[in-house]
Formats: C-alpha cells, structure tokens, sequence
C-alpha cells in the first residue's frame, strides 16, 4: 500500500480559478485552461495534499466508447476508502514526475500510462477528444482537492481488459444505462455523463 510519498501534478486552487470559479464540468475556454494547468501547475508530495483545498491535485482520465456504449468497470479493494462502492466510468489517475519528458504533452503521457497500467486495450483508437476539466465543490472531501482532466476516446471496438486486480470490469453500456444508474457512479462520472 502507498504510503503517498510521491511526488505529483498539483495547481494552486486561485491559480486554477484565476477565470472564475466553476462547478461541474468546464467546457469553455479549454486552451486558456490547459496553459494555466501547463504554466502553473508544481508537483508536490502527495500526502501534503490530501486535505489541502488550496491545492488541487490534476487527474488525467480517459472515457472510452465505441459508438453509443461507454466502457464502465468497478474498484474493488479500492486505496481511496472515501470512494468506495462507487463506480468510475473514467479511466486515469494522478500525473506523476516520471510523466515529465521534455516537449510532450504531459497530460497526454500521463494518460496514456494510467491507460496502459489499467486496460489492455486491443481495439484501435480512431479519435482523442478533450470533454474538459471536471471540478466539484460539494459535501465530499476528495472532490474539493482535485480537478479532472476527461478525454473521451472513440475506439473501433470493444475489446478492452481491465488489467489491474484492483479493478473489474463491467462492460460497454449504454448513455441510458450510465442515466439510470447515476447514483451507483463516482460523483465526477455523474457530471460527465451528460456532456457525452
């Protein structure tokens, strides 16, 4: 079990909000957004901000759907105890130092390792879309020191593997499916579903 002494992508919350405060799912001013998260953001010890609402930690995280099915799965033995029996729809985790590599993206690096660390994906990506950055200011503790980074990934297929034994998959469902069953979703996985 970590112990959190990793160093990860974290932004200061009033640099984050230097455009204004947002609750949800921000889809407008995307490019302004991304410089501020590519200018400002720092990497810090992890533990330091777990309960730190000055900081936001980033999370890259990818949807993945292949026509109008949204692939879904399940934690289970989950490290984050405030999230547990929740389900993600988004693929993805914190940006660690190791993402850094000079002149790339490190938001697309960093997503294309969690995806690679979570899923054995066989089917071919056709296109990469930027949603846009989720952030939730509610009565839960975890969503107040994080801000998400949602990809959505159209794929040629469904023959996607959950690799990781902390995960479970649940399959490839439907937008109506992800509606109906909001309440057994992570909170941010509630807002994204209706920008999909």
């Amino acid at each position: 079990m970590s112990d959190h002494s990793e160093k990860i992508l974290c932004i200061e919350s009033k640099r984050l909000f230097e455009l204004g405060k947002w609750n949800g799912l921000q889809t407008e001013d995307l490019d302004k957004y991304l410089e501020i998260l590519k200018s400002k953001s720092e990497f810090k010890v992890r533990r330091d901000l777990e309960e730190d609402p000055f900081y936001k930690q980033i999370i890259a995280q990818v949807v993945l759907r292949y026509k109008d099915k949204y692939f879904l799965h399940r934690q289970v033995n989950r490290a984050e105890s405030r999230l547990n029996s929740l389900c993600p729809l988004p693929l993805g985790g914190h940006i660690e130092e190791f993402d850094k590599i000079k002149g790339e993206n490190i938001f697309e690096i960093a997503l294309d390792r969690e995806l690679n660390e979570e899923v054995e994906l066989k089917s071919k990506i056709l296109k990469k879309n930027f949603l846009g950055l989720v952030y939730l200011e509610d009565e839960n503790p975890v969503n107040s020191v994080h801000v998400g980074l949602v990809y959505v990934f159209d794929l040629d297929g469904m023959d996607v593997h959950i690799k990781e034994d902390c995960l479970e998959d649940v399959g490839f469902v439907s937008l109506d499916y992800l509606k109906t069953n909001k309440e057994t979703l992570t909170f941010w996985s509630r807002v994204i579903i209706y920008h999909l």
